[in-house]
């Protein structure tokens, strides 16, 4: 972890990706939601297999941590993962708060269960300039009740802000469905 309390890594872990490769996926976490948590490893896993090198974003957000934290994570991964062809951006709930500076650089980005809360990721994922997927659930606090957003949406009735719904096999299936939903997006980017 270096002083920020940011650090990358290769998923698989170990894996040597070459210096340049065809299609990277870039994955900022939540804020107590790594990479190795069911949602992000589920699609990190499918978009492996699919053929994307992916690299992760890990940190310890300090107390209060916000759109300069993220955006100096998102830099980071950025540098630090090997140059390619085509980048997509996979975000999750603190992680999208990266969604402003994306829209800079026109990356096509998946937004899992954003933060809509925040008046800048809100305006931001409602005018996006390029391809975007945005998942969410009505039961996340997160994406108020009317908040539009533009592109593609996988938005699930009763999902909560982990997509838990239900009991362990229901909320396991969605996962999986949310995994497979960001490679079939992927696929149309790259």
């Amino acid at each position: 972890m270096s002083r920020s309390g940011v650090s990358t890594v290769a998923f698989p872990p170990g894996d040597l990706a070459p210096g340049r490769v065809a299609k990277r996926a870039l994955f900022l976490p939540g804020r107590a939601y790594p990479i190795d948590a069911p949602l992000l490893f589920w699609t990190a896993s499918a978009l492996v297999r699919d053929g994307w090198t992916v690299r992760a974003v890990r940190w310890q957000p300090p107390e209060g941590a916000g759109g300069e934290f993220v955006t100096e994570a998102f830099e980071l991964v950025e540098r630090e993962a090997p140059s390619a062809d085509v980048t997509l951006l996979v975000a999750k709930s603190l992680g999208t708060l990266a969604a402003p500076a994306a829209a800079q650089q026109r990356l096509p980005a998946a937004w899992l269960t954003p933060v809509l809360t925040d008046p800048l990721v809100a305006q931001t994922l409602s005018s996006y300039p390029v391809e975007q997927l945005v998942v969410g659930g009505s039961a996340d606090p997160l994406w108020p009740a009317g908040t539009a957003v533009a592109g593609q949406t996988m938005y699930v009735e009763g999902a909560d802000h982990a997509m838990h719904r239900g009991g362990l096999r229901e909320s396991a299936g969605l996962h999986v469905d949310v995994a497979e939903r960001v490679v079939e997006f992927a696929k149309q980017v790259g």
